[in-house]
């Protein structure tokens, strides 16, 4: 799986030193030092760079997590032991999995939909439902495990790592030591770069992080990931930087690519 990665990133660092495809359009003064924007052909749009020193501090922190495909929901229902037995049971039997169409089952409710609720509201959903069977009952609703929201880090890190969101806030400093920290022989610390998609009509957004100081660290520390994102750390002397970008777009392709690998 590692290997894989690895043989991902050497492309990545091939293609930031070659020559400039047909078609790219690339700007060749549109280097760290000159300009503020990339532009990518194949999305035909010119992308803010935007630094993370200058954003709203907590940026995404207090973003509550929402239930997604894949996600395991433990539920527990107290004093209804006849039913919903709590103890001497397999916590693994407590577990409903989030189908393809956002969907858990729970006896007596049937299918439920769990899909972009929080916790909260799912317990709360749950709660009513099974109100018309029984009286006043009382419910945990918790995700169990964490399996639909990722990030991914690549690049001169130490150890290139797909990471699962899960409801505690992810900043960029902890998605990094997660990794082991950056390549300090071949990485530029002043070119960490997050590449995001949005979800409004404006296209992607790419943040740029220098990590090269002891303020930049405050930064990453205040600056929370969420799903898709990519960390990528530029390395030493490359300044066509906006060449590689280029392979992340369309965010579908390339995302499915790196799940694909790291699924073997």
């Amino acid at each position: 799986m590692i290997k894989k990665i690895l043989f991902i990133i050497f492309f990545l660092s091939l293609s930031s030193c070659s020559s400039v495809s047909p078609g790219m359009h690339m700007k060749t003064k549109n280097d760290w030092n000159e300009g503020e924007y990339v532009y990518v052909n194949s999305i035909d749009q010119n992308i803010l760079i935007e630094d993370i020193s200058k954003l709203e501090r907590n940026l995404n922190k207090n973003t509550l997590y929402r239930i997604g495909n894949g996600d395991q929901i433990a539920v527990t229902v107290w004093g209804l032991n006849d039913v919903f037995p709590t103890t001497n049971v397999n916590p693994d039997l407590n577990f409903r999995r989030v189908d393809s169409n956002g969907n858990i089952y729970f006896p007596y409710i049937g299918l439920m939909k769990a899909l972009n609720k929080t916790q909260n509201e799912l317990r709360e959903d749950l709660t009513k439902e099974l109100s018309k069977f029984f009286t006043d009952p009382q419910l945990d609703v918790k995700v169990g495990k964490f399996n639909s929201q990722k990030v991914y880090l690549l690049g001169e890190i130490t150890t290139p790592i797909r990471i699962d969101i899960t409801d505690v806030p992810l900043s960029l400093a902890q998605a990094l030591g997660e990794a082991k920290g950056l390549r300090t022989e071949t990485s530029s610390g002043s070119e960490v770069f997050i590449i995001r998609q949005s979800e409004s009509l404006n296209g992607p957004r790419i943040f740029k992080a220098n990590l090269s100081s002891p303020a930049g660290f405050l930064s990453a520390g205040n600056f929370y990931l969420i799903d898709n994102d990519i960390v990528y750390v530029n390395a030493k002397n490359t300044t066509r930087w906006n060449r590689v970008i280029a392979q992340f777009f369309p965010f579908s392709t390339f995302l499915n690519s790196i799940d694909n690998l790291t699924e073997d």
